[in-house]
């Protein structure tokens, strides 16, 4: 017999503190792809697209992540882990694209974590960001629906 793993993931975004700027989440639930366990580890990733508005902000931005345990019941997954953030070109006033210092994979926890930023004097106009999320399935992962959250948040400054 088969047994399939699916994950839910829901988003919540918190805006910046002293926001100059906004950002926008595409969806509030994600599903990533499900497996067949077979014996064998598998990972298998997901997207998370966010719009940036930022028209005036010149001295950078950031966005962190943090994530709940993915769990089923009693049972649980490796954390998740964010394998790359990727911008495409800015468009509108005062467009510069991003520059970030941020280095990958990260492993997320309950503890927000920089997952990308725009250096001081970039990343105004706006832009798609689009973060690369992965699951692990361990070979010895219990079937079930496998939920966590992910809370987005955003910063002024680099």
């Amino acid at each position: 017999m088969r047994w399939l793993l699916l994950i839910a993931v829901a988003l919540v975004v918190t805006p910046a503190a002293n926001a100059t700027f906004s950002i926008a989440i595409t969806a509030t639930t994600v599903t990533a792809q499900g497996v067949t366990l077979n014996g064998v580890d598998q990972t298998k990733p997901f997207t998370v697209a966010a719009t940036e508005i930022d028209t005036s902000n010149t001295t950078g931005w950031n966005i962190t992540a943090a994530s709940t345990t993915l769990t089923s019941g009693a049972h649980t997954l490796p954390a998740l882990i964010v394998t790359t953030v990727s911008s495409a070109a800015c468009t509108g006033f005062r467009c510069v694209n991003p520059t970030t210092d941020r280095t990958w994979p990260l492993t997320l926890s309950a503890t927000p974590v920089k997952i990308y930023n725009a250096l001081n004097g970039t990343g105004t106009g706006t832009m798609v960001i689009t973060g690369t999320f992965e699951v692990t399935y361990p070979a010895n992962a219990f079937p079930g629906t496998y939920t966590a959250t992910i809370t987005l948040a955003t910063f002024a400054g680099p």
